[in-house]
């Protein structure tokens, strides 16, 4: 633990373990970079920490005073030992790990051998990395249960922790950056706009939304849908548009790096995937004052909309379900949309605000550093009784007490 005494003053020496902040501009470095730059702000000292040999500069905008470190791209030893190194050379009071998968390992072992306690922050559907194998349940129930405090985005995922250690989980959401400019949903158009914000995989199931948009594009000729992002999906999904005969209003914009522009465009916000951890471009679309639509089963997506007011919740999810018909709805009503447009502003700005999530994100901070650090390793008889068991029934698994349920 550190001793700078900085925790007696309410400030912190805080490190971020943030994966690929120079080389990635994703949700998870998005967020990092918005958890450091508040902190910052509010007086904290920052460290982040990334992979990166080639050491370029962060791709996302850093508070002044904020250090970058670059840690070696190898996950071996010892690279674990730099790892060590550098973070117990910041004189730390606190790391705030970020990611979806096994990098929380890492993240942890370092916090185990630098005495510092630890928050571990996950930015996605624990089931997702699970199927993938890219973090088997067993390995992240382990791993979460050393964590001083546990981070996640939404209420849903509480109970896919073992019961032993919830109580060491707490909600925050995301934030997004504050829109300069809403949008003006009873502006006089020539052509209006379905928005989606998303990359271009198959698991952010934007096949879905042209396979949906495909009958509505026919009854509103006056409207185009703007699918914005960039991926290995884009030319299937061209080829999907021109199957469907709708290629002349879907307008492919790409990746942009401030797709802030967009939104203010949209008339209709439409997020058709099934899998989350929170929905950042949601978020960013309720800011702008826009309604949204997404699929009810998707987690994050159910918790920022409130149907019928500031959109709607879509039934179906491995089929098509009321998507189309839901988009209907608010293509066909002007003022409805407005109405849930300003709704969905009210909701942003009570829930999800700046300021809001940022006093969440510092109280739990504050929290996990004053939090005293026991580690004691297991007694003699529980490893006795774990190697026995296991040399009589095989290796122990543990998984959620709930997975796939929630």
């Amino acid at each position: 633990m550190a001793t700078t005494g900085t925790q007696d003053t309410g400030r912190l020496r805080i490190g971020f373990f943030v994966p690929w902040i120079t080389k990635g501009r994703g949700g998870t470095e998005n967020v990092g970079h918005m958890m450091a730059n508040a902190m910052r702000v509010r007086g904290h000292h920052v460290v982040i920490f990334t992979f990166d040999d080639k050491k370029g500069p962060s791709l996302w905008p850093l508070e002044d005073g904020i250090e970058v470190v670059h840690l070696s791209e190898k996950d071996d030893a010892p690279a674990d030992d730099q790892m060590a190194l550098e973070v117990a050379a910041r004189n730390l009071d606190l790391l705030v790990g970020l990611h979806m998968n096994r990098a929380f390992t890492r993240y942890l072992r370092c916090a185990y051998k630098t005495g510092l306690p630890i928050v571990l922050s996950e930015h996605i559907d624990p089931r997702f990395p699970n199927w993938l194998g890219v973090f088997p349940e067993d390995e992240r129930q382990i791993t979460f249960s050393g964590a001083t405090r546990i981070h996640i985005l939404v209420d849903a995922f509480r109970e896919t922790f073992q019961p032993d250690i919830r109580d060491r989980v707490r909600v925050v959401p995301n934030t997004i950056r504050e829109p300069e400019a809403l949008a003006d949903l009873a502006a006089t158009k020539k052509t209006r706009n379905v928005v989606t914000v998303s990359r271009l995989v198959p698991r952010k199931n934007v096949d879905r939304l042209l396979e949906a948009f495909a009958p509505l594009a026919r009854q509103f000729p006056d409207w185009n849908l703007r699918i914005v992002g960039d991926g290995k999906s884009k030319g299937p999904l061209k080829k999907l548009a021109r199957k469907l005969g709708i290629a002349r209003q879907v307008v492919f914009v790409g990746e942009l790096s401030d797709p802030y522009p967009e939104y203010r465009k949209a008339d209709v916000f439409v997020t058709p995937a099934l899998f989350e951890g929170f929905g950042l471009t949601l978020c960013e679309a309720n800011a702008h004052g826009v309604p949204g639509i997404g699929y009810a089963v998707c987690n994050g997506v159910n918790e920022q909309i409130i149907p019928g007011e500031n959109g709607f919740l879509s039934s179906g999810g491995q089929d098509m379900g009321s998507l189309g018909e839901d988009m209907r709805k608010l293509m066909s009503d002007d003022a409805l949309r407005q109405r849930m447009g300003a709704r969905a502003r009210e909701l942003f700005l009570e829930r999800y605000a700046n300021t809001v999530v940022h006093d969440g994100w510092e109280e739990l901070f504050l929290e996990a550093a004053a939090e005293p650090v026991h580690r004691r390793p297991p007694t003699e008889a529980e490893v006795r009784a774990v190697r026995l068991w296991e040399s009589m029934h095989g290796p122990l698994q543990i998984t959620a007490p709930t997975a796939g349920k929630f």
